[in-house]
């Protein structure tokens, strides 16, 4: 390992970057380009502003919000700046295509603002669901040195983890702020994991239903409303249980958002099983238009020859427009299909890229 390199590379990490500071300025560079007029000496002009808004886009004193207690202290977790760096262990092998970051999550995030803000693909947390039994409130503020941060925490396990139950106190039910100190703990961890996405980036966030509806107001906040892609279901158990509750339950939700919905890539809610799949074509979604490169697809018939036609059927529209030829079961031509398909032309190249098996069964085609 080079650690010279290494050593170089987290000294350049140095303060992480002020979040809130970053997204001022995005809005106003935004401002100069759209309402230059609103914009004087590097500051906001709100009066101007109002006019150019009209009445009727100003928020009256009683609005639609979300709100809890300890929602500006939440925000001020966010403006807060770190100076811990990234350090690597001593047992790190010499090269390797992921990382594992230890340590609390917030500060990680603080951390990794400089090196990877607009960086992430894609995110996926799972956050305690705040059954009343859950431990992640913190007895005091972020403010405490290394130092004391290992003495109140019992430094690590016999395994040379961080012995993390000892980081938080439990956050009960019976507690006065008890979907309160939830929302305060994951609201900045939102907004940090937020700037970290891509512009088509996408994050995917675990829960039950204890916090799903406050999940899906804070998101909302985070993400804008319009980002929401949907919630996924996930079968947790075979049986439902009644231990506590008069409902029982076998599913856990899993809540996706995307940075931009606009650039985010379609996803499938279909129900699968292993080995199971679905056809491209669905009815319902716009019609477009998919290229097939020579060679992409294996065919029932070994050798047949295949003529521009329209194949639709039922709901379901299709129409080949090109010449196939197969030999030996696969295409020697490219051809392309009009229709309702479930995925886009970069994602169909996906998926033929990975040397995932294209299959047409027969006539009227539906490629799966």
């Amino acid at each position: 390992m080079d650690t010279s390199h290494h050593t170089t590379e987290i000294n350049e990490l140095g303060h992480s970057p002020d979040a809130q500071q970053e997204r001022q300025q995005q809005l106003l560079n935004l401002l100069r380009q759209t309402a230059p007029e609103v914009i004087s000496d590097n500051q906001l002009n709100l009066e101007r502003l109002k006019e150019l808004m009209g009445e009727e886009r100003l928020a009256p004193a009683e609005h639609y919000e979300l709100s809890w207690a300890g929602k500006k202290d939440a925000r001020r977790e966010i403006q807060k700046k770190t100076s811990h760096t990234l350090r690597p262990d001593a047992n790190n092998p010499e090269s390797a295509q992921h990382m594992l970051i230890e340590g609390e999550n917030l500060e990680v995030l603080r951390v990794l603002q400089k090196s990877y803000y607009g960086k992430v693909k894609m995110i996926y947390i799972d956050p305690p669901y705040n059954t009343g039994n859950d431990s992640f409130v913190y007895p005091d503020d972020y403010s405490e040195t290394l130092e004391e941060y290992q003495k109140r925490t019992g430094e690590k396990n016999e395994a040379g983890f961080l012995n993390k139950q000892s980081l938080w106190k439990k956050n009960s039910k019976e507690g006065g702020q008890y979907h309160s100190a939830w929302l305060s703990m994951m609201y900045p961890r939102l907004y940090l994991a937020r700037n970290l996405l891509r512009e088509d980036g996408v994050i995917f966030i675990s829960i039950d239903d204890n916090e799903a509806a406050n999940l899906k107001l804070l998101c909302d906040e985070v993400f804008g409303e319009d980002n929401f892609s949907g919630f996924f279901l996930r079968q947790k158990k075979k049986k439902p249980s009644f231990l506590h509750s008069n409902f029982g339950s076998m599913y856990e939700y899993i809540a996706c958002y995307a940075k931009n919905f606009k650039l985010s890539p379609p996803f499938s809610v279909d129900v699968t099983t292993a080995g199971k799949k679905y056809p491209l074509n669905n009815s319902g979604n716009s019609l477009s238009t998919l290229l097939f490169p020579s060679g992409s697809v294996t065919f029932s018939k070994k050798n047949e020859t295949y003529y521009p036609c329209d194949m639709s059927e039922g709901n379901i529209l299709t129409e080949l427009l090109d010449k196939v030829q197969v030999v030996e079961y696969k295409n020697v031509n490219e051809f392309r299909l009009k229709g309702e398909f479930r995925y886009s032309q970069s994602r169909l190249n996906e998926i033929i890229e990975s040397n995932d098996v294209l299959t047409i069964t027969k006539s009227p085609f539906r490629p799966t």
